[in-house]
C-alpha cells in the first residue's frame, strides 16, 4: 500500500510539476513558469523571446553581456529595450542559473516591472515581468520563486 501511495505521489508531482516546463534551444534555457503563467509563444528574434501569460517574458540576447554591475540602463540598452519607468531599486544576487542583477521599475500609470539579468559567457537572458500595481506584489513573488527553476542549456 505504501509503495502505491508513493508511486501515486510521484506521478502526480510529474503531471503537475513537469507539464508546466518550458525548454528552448533557441533561448538556451529551461524554465518552469509560475502557475497561471503558461507558455504562449516563442519568437526566434533576434533577440529570441518566449512570451508567457500574465505579463512574463524571457529574452535571450547573443553577444558579450554587460558587466553584472553595469546598471539597468546599460543592460536594457544591450537588449534593445528602454527602461520601463523609473528605477526603484537594483541589486545583485545569485540564482541556480548563476549571478544575477535584479531591477524594479515603476511607471506613472501604475504599472510595475521586474527585470532579472542573467549573464552568460557569450549571451545573456532577461526575465521581464510587468503587472498593474494592485497585482504586482503577489505575482512578482511567484515569478521570483519560479526563478529557482531557470537553467541555462
Amino acid at each position: 500500500m505504501r509503495l502505491a501511495s508513493l508511486t501515486w505521489c510521484l506521478l502526480l508531482w510529474c503531471v503537475l510539476g513537469c507539464s508546466r516546463g518550458f525548454s528552448s534551444r533557441e533561448l538556451g534555457v529551461q524554465y518552469a513558469p509560475p502557475p497561471g503563467m503558461g507558455f504562449r509563444s516563442e519568437e526566434a528574434g533576434p533577440p529570441a523571446r518566449a512570451l508567457f501569460e500574465g505579463g512574463l517574458e524571457l529574452r535571450s540576447v547573443r553577444g558579450v553581456p554587460p558587466a553584472l554591475d553595469a546598471g539597468a540602463e546599460v543592460v536594457l540598452a544591450a537588449a534593445g529595450l528602454q527602461p520601463p519607468g523609473s528605477l526603484l531599486q537594483g541589486s545583485e544576487g545569485t540564482l541556480p542559473a548563476g549571478p544575477v542583477a535584479r531591477y524594479e521599475f515603476s511607471r506613472a500609470d501604475g504599472v510595475r516591472t521586474l527585470v532579472y539579468f542573467v549573464p552568460g559567457k557569450d549571451d545573456f537572458v532577461l526575465v521581464v515581468f510587468a503587472a498593474p500595481e494592485r497585482d504586482y506584489g503577489a505575482l512578482s513573488s511567484r515569478v521570483e520563486l519560479s526563478l529557482s527553476s531557470l537553467r541555462r542549456l
